[in-house]
């Protein structure tokens, strides 16, 4: 068995063979899908198991990152598609655990123990809730696709990361840098389509489905590196890293995304209470403060919305005016829609609240739960005929798990949220790696409040921020600052 392969095998696996072998696969698939699955099968099993035997998991994580970005759509059946190559490469790694597992039991305790155990109730509501779905097969589905995003970007991240601490930045900066050149190219479609505002929906593809997705990536990487700035000792880090703050601030607002924006503004508010040490206690005692005063205004609030008039989806919109129309409940079919979506959502809870419909059954089950008064241009009748610019599932990640998982779904997702701010908040303003906690967390904190209108943590590129950054996180929190693991990075 090969423990320590030379530095020749280990340069050129992950950038020549293992690509060559991916292109391979993509080839054959082709020139014949039926062979996919079988094909797909053999390679990521041979390939996993390689990668354990000779220690390749993080050039294989690394590729990883570099590639998300470039992930597209493949049809391989008639009915069937795949992210190529970013699904290709996640399952190769979830299979490594697998295998790793299977060679030495006892890692199944370094995986799953510590702080990940948290985790733990989430993904097992996914097959929970997969048994009573009302639709089985797309549960069964859905269920395996956010397991594994949980596993490999949570609990082997985590994992890794603890051993090889600067591993985190380097996929970071891969990601980063191809996320870059997706932003680039949408650029120069964008201007090709003489910057009209209302083409941002399509001008990411095929890399990225819709511009809100590419939002999200974008802000939650544009905090990491502005807050990283701060923390960065050398002067030419700092100038680096802000102008990847800035670069990346440009790219949430190209993708025209006001959930995007508005979280680089939650992002600021998180951040700036993180870097002044505010007790727990007094955020809980501001929040019911904002609560109680919202409870008081409720009325002048309520004709604040109902009189706005502004309009997000026209040519030539004043950014002033693009960003005050998220609060347009009445004339923006956008708004319109995201509330009529809500309001299903929360109808479907109230039919299977112990249950939900099962993981993936939103977008088939929620057409009936509409409210008439709701409809709009951008309401979908039928599955399968979208209206366009409209799509999508319930815009809001919170309202998603409560409608597909019910009540067990939604608490053990505020278990895990609630533990990493407990973590923060509470755990670990004297931690000797205070600076790169409060990092983390407010980059996912941009997230945290884009959940509330959109929901992607079952798509592989935001997944991979998402989850990672926590993972990241997580690994900080638990440094035991061993000499020996600290040689390692």
């Amino acid at each position: 068995m090969l423990h320590q392969p030379d530095r020749y095998v280990k340069g050129i696996f992950p950038f020549f063979i293992l690509p060559a072998l991916v292109a391979g696969v993509f080839w054959l698939c082709i020139k014949n899908t039926t062979y996919f699955i079988p094909l797909a099968a053999v390679f990521m099993l041979a390939t996993s198991f390689l990668i354990v035997q000779l220690k390749l998991q993080t050039y294989l994580l690394k590729l990883l990152a570099l590639f998300l970005p470039f992930s597209f759509e493949l049809s391989v059946y008639s009915h069937a598609k795949i992210l190529f190559p970013g699904e290709l490469l996640i399952g190769i790694a979830a299979l490594t655990l697998v295998i790793e597992i299977i060679l030495e039991p006892q890692a199944f305790y370094r995986f799953f123990g510590g702080e990940l155990r948290f985790a733990i109730p989430l993904m097992l509501i996914y097959p929970a809730s997969t048994l009573f779905s009302t639709m089985p097969s797309v549960s069964a589905k859905f269920a395996l696709i956010n397991i594994t995003y949980i596993l490999v970007f949570l609990f082997i991240l985590k994992n890794i990361f603890s051993t090889y601490p600067k591993l985190f930045h380097q996929m970071i900066i891969l990601y980063s840098l191809g996320f870059s050149l997706v932003i680039l190219y949408a650029t120069f479609r964008f201007w090709q389509y003489g910057l009209n505002p209302v083409t941002t929906k399509g001008i990411f593809q095929p890399f990225y489905k819709d511009h809100t997705i590419t939002g999200a990536s974008a802000s939650i990487l544009s905090a990491f590196w502005f807050a990283s700035s701060v923390s960065a000792k050398k002067p030419v880090n700092r100038l680096r890293m802000a102008m990847a703050g800035v670069f990346f601030l440009y790219a949430v607002f190209l993708a025209h995304s006001r959930a995007a924006i508005l979280s680089m503004v939650a992002f600021g508010f998180v951040w700036l209470l993180l870097r002044m040490k505010i007790h727990f206690k007094y955020l809980a005692i501001l929040s019911l403060v904002a609560l109680i005063f919202s409870g008081i205004f409720h009325r002048q609030l309520y004709d604040k919305l109902y009189y706005n008039k502004y309009i997000s989806r026209k040519q030539n919109v004043e950014w002033s005016e693009f960003i005050k129309s998220a609060g347009n409940v009445t004339t923006d079919d956008s708004n319109v829609e995201r509330l009529n979506r809500w309001y299903a959502g929360i109808k479907m809870f109230t039919e299977r609240p112990l249950t939900g419909f099962g993981p993936g059954t939103y977008q088939f089950a929620y057409i009936p739960f509409q409210k008439k008064e709701l409809t709009n241009r951008l309401t979908v009748t039928n599955p399968h005929k979208i209206p366009e610019n409209s799509g999508g599932t319930a815009h809001s990640e919170y309202i998603l798990v409560l409608s597909e998982t019910g009540v067990p779904g939604l608490a053990a997702l505020l278990l895990l949220l609630g533990h990493w701010l407990w973590v923060v908040f509470v755990k670990s303003p004297h931690h000797p790696q205070r600076g790169k906690i409060i990092i983390s967390f407010a980059a996912l904190s941009t997230y945290l409040f884009h959940a509330f209108f959109n929901n992607f943590l079952n798509t592989d590129k935001f997944a991979f921020l998402f989850w990672g950054m926590a993972a990241y996180l997580l690994s900080v929190y638990e440094t035991n600052y061993d000499k020996r693991l600290l040689q390692n990075s």
